[in-house]
C-alpha cells in the first residue's frame, strides 16, 4: 500500500522536464509576438495611409467653415511642405523612383535578378516604390548597428529601435525629431517624478504618464505652424509613437540599470538613428538598391559576416586603454 503514497524519481524528473519545456514554449510565444508586433507596426506604419474618418454632418458643416475660413489671407506664417520618402503617397519620390525603374533594362527573369521581378511586380500591382526603398535599405542600418558596436564601442536600444529612429528622422527631419524626442523625454521624466509622490501602481502611473505626453506633443504639434521653424504637421502618427517608445526604454533602462546607462544607451541609439537617416536619405543609395536588390543584400550579408568574425579592439578601448598602450609601447 505504501508503494503508491511513493513518487518516484523518474516522475519526479518528467514532471520537472515538462514544466521546464511548457516555461520555454511559453517564453518563446511571447519574444515572438512581441517582435511581431512592433515589425508589423513598423512595416504598415508608412506602407498605408490611415484609414478614412467617417464624418457627421455635424462635423462636415464645421470643416467646410473651417476651409471657407482658412481661404482668406492671414498673417500666420506658413511652412513650406516638402515631399517626403516616407509618405506613400508622395508623388514628387515616388514619381522619380518609378522613372529610375522604367529606365532599367530588365532582363529574362534568373536566379541573379529574381527580387528585380519582384520589385517591378509589386510597384505595377500600386506598392509604392518609396515604401520598396525604405524596407530594402532596413538591412543596412542593422549592419551599421553591428558596425558601430563592434568597431567603434557604440551602444544602442537594440537593432530594431535605432531602424525605426531612423525612418522617424526621415518622416520629421532631423532637427525636428530630435526637438520632438527631447520634449517627449522630458516630459516622461517630469510626469514620472511627479506622479511617484501619489504611491500609485505601475500601470495606471504610466497610463497617465503617456496621456501627459500626448497632451505636450499635439500641443507641440499645434504650435509648429505659428512657430515657422520645423514642419511637424504632415507626420503620422507613427513616428511620435516611436519617439516614445524610445522614451519609454530610457525611463525602462533608467530604472533597472542607471542613469548613465540610459543615457548612453539613448545617445548610441540617436547617433546610429542619424546616420542611418542620412544614408537612406541618399538619392544614389535609394536607386541603388532598387534597381539592385541581390547585389544590396549581399553586401549587407557579407558585411554582417565580416562584423561577425571580427575580434580586434573596438575604437572606444582604444582611447580606454591608451596610457596602458603607450606603456607596453615605450
Amino acid at each position: 500500500m505504501l508503494q503508491f503514497g511513493i513518487i518516484r524519481q523518474s516522475d519526479l524528473l518528467y514532471v520537472s522536464l515538462l514544466q521546464f519545456f511548457l516555461s520555454f514554449i511559453s517564453i518563446t510565444i511571447k519574444l515572438i509576438m512581441k517582435k511581431l508586433f512592433f515589425f508589423f507596426l513598423f512595416l504598415f506604419s508608412f506602407s498605408a495611409p490611415i484609414g478614412a474618418v467617417t464624418t457627421t454632418p455635424f462635423l462636415e458643416e464645421y470643416l467646410d467653415s473651417t476651409v471657407s475660413a482658412q481661404a482668406t489671407p492671414s498673417a500666420v506664417p506658413t511652412v513650406e511642405i516638402k515631399e517626403k520618402i516616407t509618405e506613400p503617397k508622395s508623388e514628387e519620390v515616388k514619381g522619380k523612383l518609378a522613372a529610375v525603374l522604367d529606365e532599367q533594362n530588365l532582363k529574362p527573369l534568373s536566379f541573379d535578378n529574381f527580387l528585380k521581378h519582384f520589385v517591378r511586380y509589386a510597384v505595377d500591382k500600386g506598392v509604392p516604390a518609396n515604401t520598396i526603398v525604405l524596407i530594402l535599405l532596413l538591412p543596412l542600418i542593422g549592419a551599421l548597428v553591428g558596425l558601430l558596436q563592434y568597431f567603434v564601442g557604440l551602444s544602442g536600444f537594440s537593432t530594431f529601435m535605432p531602424a525605426m529612429i531612423a525612418v522617424t528622422f526621415l518622416a520629421t527631419g532631423i532637427a525636428g525629431g530630435l526637438i520632438l524626442f527631447g520634449v517627449i523625454l522630458i516630459a516622461t521624466l517630469f510626469s514620472g517624478k511627479i506622479l511617484r509622490r501619489f504611491r500609485l501602481y505601475y500601470w495606471p502611473r504610466r497610463s497617465i504618464t503617456l496621456m501627459i505626453v500626448s497632451l505636450i506633443a499635439f500641443i507641440v504639434l499645434a504650435l509648429s505652424p505659428s512657430l515657422g521653424l520645423l514642419d511637424l504637421t504632415q507626420i503620422s502618427i507613427f513616428p511620435i509613437l516611436f519617439l516614445i517608445l524610445l522614451a519609454e526604454e530610457f525611463t525602462r533602462v533608467q530604472v533597472g540599470k542607471s542613469k548613465k546607462s540610459a543615457v548612453s544607451l539613448t545617445i548610441g541609439t540617436l547617433v546610429v538613428s542619424i546616420l542611418g537617416a542620412s544614408l537612406m536619405s541618399w538619392e544614389y543609395l535609394q536607386k541603388l538598391v532598387l534597381l539592385n536588390p541581390e547585389i544590396s543584400f549581399l553586401v549587407v550579408l557579407v558585411l554582417n559576416i565580416f562584423i561577425g568574425r571580427y575580434g580586434g579592439w573596438r575604437l572606444s578601448e582604444y582611447q580606454r586603454f591608451k596610457s596602458l598602450l603607450k606603456r607596453r609601447t615605450s
